[in-house]
């Protein structure tokens, strides 16, 4: 498992919103992300980067703490220790106060030519 140095998630809302503001989960501990542009209400877009400096065991967008969120499509750009940057990207889930969405993938393994 690589350090985690920081990542970007970019989230499209579908036609149910929230209000904000947006927190993920890593390794136990819920907190919100640093730097936020856009927003999450029915049909808007939001982007948000956290620097971290750490393993993550766990790595989760959390839902609302009222209501629900459709969410339409998640992509996650990761810039990890000692491995290329990489992005993944998720379809949809719709999140409450009581769910969230894992969004932690490990880097890609390496690929050699033979």
């Amino acid at each position: 498992m690589p350090k985690l140095i920081s990542f970007k998630v970019k989230i499209e809302t579908g036609e149910t919103g929230t209000t904000g503001p947006v927190k993920f989960s890593i390794n136990g501990h819920t907190v919100p992300f640093e730097e936020v542009e856009g927003g999450v209400g029915a049909g808007e877009t939001f982007a948000g980067s956290y620097e971290v400096n750490s393993f993550a065991h766990s790595l989760a967008v959390v839902g609302p703490d009222d209501g629900k969120w459709e969410i339409k499509n998640i992509s996650v750009d990761f810039d990890c220790d000692n491995t290329s940057p990489y992005s993944i990207k998720l379809g949809g889930v719709t999140l409450d106060e009581t769910t969230e969405v894992n969004i932690w993938r490990d880097p890609p393994r390496p690929v050699y030519m033979v």
